[in-house]
């Protein structure tokens, strides 16, 4: 041991119980409390650098990517211009399976033997919407980029940059998969295509800084539906035993047979429906301070505002023979039209609906803080606490610009959301994350990274479903940082989360198996035990540079490409 290490070794002793002292803090508030069972869809890509250090970066933040995570780290930038530019490629595997419930007596009518029983699916690729082209794609990328400056001498430092803070998204492309019920396709994602951000070095060792971001919200989905339920199994009893029921002059004028226009099996397949939204201007905001008190010791803390979000976009919903049939019988004979009538039960049956949707939610607030210690010169060691208002979203609402022969006709069976609303109850809580990582600098041109982050879901498991369908999380991650003579650094990350395994027995979820028959939506597994593992892999890039390192080597490329130069 050198010397120097020797002395900070002694500098670190005589510190310890102030170090232990913050240690045993953090690990009090940092220590899970019993997990709820979607913090997983923030921040999963946005910075090569901190994916590698598991998000672990508010007292060390990294580079033009400190517009996002602490604005303030924007002055620990060089002098002069400065560009960013990187992408990370995440691939999400999710693993469903379907299970019949032994103690399950089956539907009325004796309807036990649901063909999605014993089956598994898992998704065939990524989903995310791309903005511009206004199309989504089965694939999943998260692109960065960002330019700083800071003149000469001065203590402020300026930058502007786009990234993804929020994004997740999944498709489940097999005609067979029972997914497909739940969440055939999803996608939910946030860009922040225009930040502008500033720092300001207060004094050498406290910097504040401040971020707008002006952002893009899609959502889309996609689902087949059904309706395991003892009423709708009524409705094929009553239909299979009044098909020889004919009455003459009496059924024309009551109730035609067979009743309910057959009726419609527990298992049937109803409809199904496509929402795509967006919300082309949702701004939000970030503030930071950066306190650097000793060599050894920073600190940092960032506050995100939420995002308020106010979505239109185009659904359509298509209703299978089946269901068609039924809604035809509702205006069939004068008794049913008059009952429909006074029900406001729709009666003339249509392929299909399509029109224009919106809904409003917000997306939570945030609140990151975090130490950075530096027990040596190469080495940094780094701890975050992250808190989320996810008790914010309270209910999905989509509101439809018509009345839906598909509400209007469930509202028999309980459904109080009305004729042009679909709600879905949701109660998130908020989260509280802690991670913690590492750095070593291996040579003065190399540096290992490595964290690990611990992510609670926000999702309650009694409104677990197909479209929440991200559990608590463990990530792993990994990484290096290059820097060359002309002062490029590469930054390199690798992540990898594995969920907890999900069980959810049958009727433990109102959005999912409830057997309850007042509660039709939405309940496509009602009868069935269901089963989850969740795996996600990162691999990421960044590179930053002076800005005149750039453009030399753009000219460097545009003279050989030249062939009069």
């Amino acid at each position: 041991m050198s010397q120097t290490d020797f002395r900070l070794l002694l500098r670190l002793a005589r510190r310890a119980p102030r170090i232990v002292w913050l240690v045993v803090a953090l690990a009090g508030v940092w220590w899970p409390a019993a997990p709820a069972s979607a913090s997983f869809i923030e921040q999963m890509a946005v910075d090569a650098r901190a994916i590698a250090m598991a998000n672990t970066v508010t007292a060390d933040p990294p580079g033009i990517g400190s517009i996002h995570y602490n604005p303030a780290g924007l002055s620990k930038l060089p002098e002069g211009k400065q560009i960013g530019a990187g992408l990370a490629l995440p691939v999400i595997k999710i693993t469903s399976q379907y299970d019949a419930d032994p103690d399950f007596e089956g539907f009325f009518g004796g309807y036990n033997d649901d063909p999605l029983a014993g089956t598994e699916g898992t998704n065939s690729s990524g989903h995310m919407y791309v903005p511009i082209v206004n199309e989504s794609i089965d694939f999943l990328i998260a692109p960065t980029l960002g330019l700083s400056y800071r003149p000469p001498n001065s203590r402020w430092s300026y930058a502007i940059g786009n990234y993804v803070p929020f994004g997740v998204g999944f498709a489940h492309d097999d005609d067979m998969d029972p997914v497909r019920y739940g969440a055939k396709r999803v996608y939910e994602q946030h860009l922040v295509y225009l930040a502008p951000a500033l720092s300001y070095q207060v004094t050498p060792k406290l910097a504040l800084g401040v971020s707008v971001g002006a952002g893009q919200t899609a959502l889309g989905a996609t689902v087949d539906m059904r309706s395991p339920n003892d009423l709708v199994a009524l409705t094929r009893v009553l239909g299979d035993a009044t098909k020889d029921l004919e009455i003459p002059v009496l059924s024309e004028l009551t109730l035609p047979p067979p009743w309910f226009g057959g009726g419609v099996g527990p298992y049937d397949q109803v409809a199904s429906m496509q929402m795509d939204m967006r919300d082309d201007f949702s701004p939000n905001y970030n503030v930071g301070l950066l306190w650097d008190p000793m060599k050894w010791l920073s600190a940092g803390i960032v506050y995100q505002s939420p995002v308020k979000v106010q979505m239109t976009g185009q659904y359509r919903f298509d209703y299978t023979e089946t269901f068609q049939k039924m809604i035809n019988w509702m205006g069939s004979s004068p008794t049913l039209v008059t009952v429909s009538g006074m029900l406001n039960l729709p009666m003339n049956a249509v392929p299909y609906q399509t029109g224009t949707v919106t809904s409003e939610f917000e997306l939570p607030q945030r609140v990151q803080m975090g130490l950075k210690l530096k027990p040596f010169e190469r080495l940094s060691l780094l701890g975050d606490l992250h808190w989320a208002n996810w008790s914010v979203l309270k209910e999905d609402r989509f509101v439809f610009d018509q009345d839906i022969q598909l509400l209007q006709l469930v509202k028999v069976l309980g459904y109080t959301g009305g004729n042009r609303n679909l709600v879905l109850q949701r109660d998130f809580k908020d989260t509280w994350s802690w991670s913690v990582g590492l750095q070593y600098q291996l040579t003065n041109w190399l540096t290992f990274l490595a964290g690990y982050e611990w992510r609670p879901s926000s999702v309650e498991m009694s409104h677990f479903d197909n479209l929440y369908c991200l559990p608590d999380m463990h990530s792993y991650a990994a990484g290096f940082s290059i820097m060359t003579k002309n002062h490029i650094q590469i930054d390199l990350g690798f992540d990898y989360l594995v969920g907890k395994d999900v069980y959810v027995p049958n009727n433990g979820s109102d959005l999912l198996n409830s057997t309850d028959p007042f509660k039709p939506v939405y309940n496509p597994y009602a009868g069935l035990d269901y089963s989850q593992k969740t795996e996600t892999f990162i691999g990421a890039f960044k590179m930053t540079m002076p800005w005149e390192v750039m453009t030399g080597m753009l000219d460097h490329t545009l003279s050989l490409l030249n062939p009069f130069d």
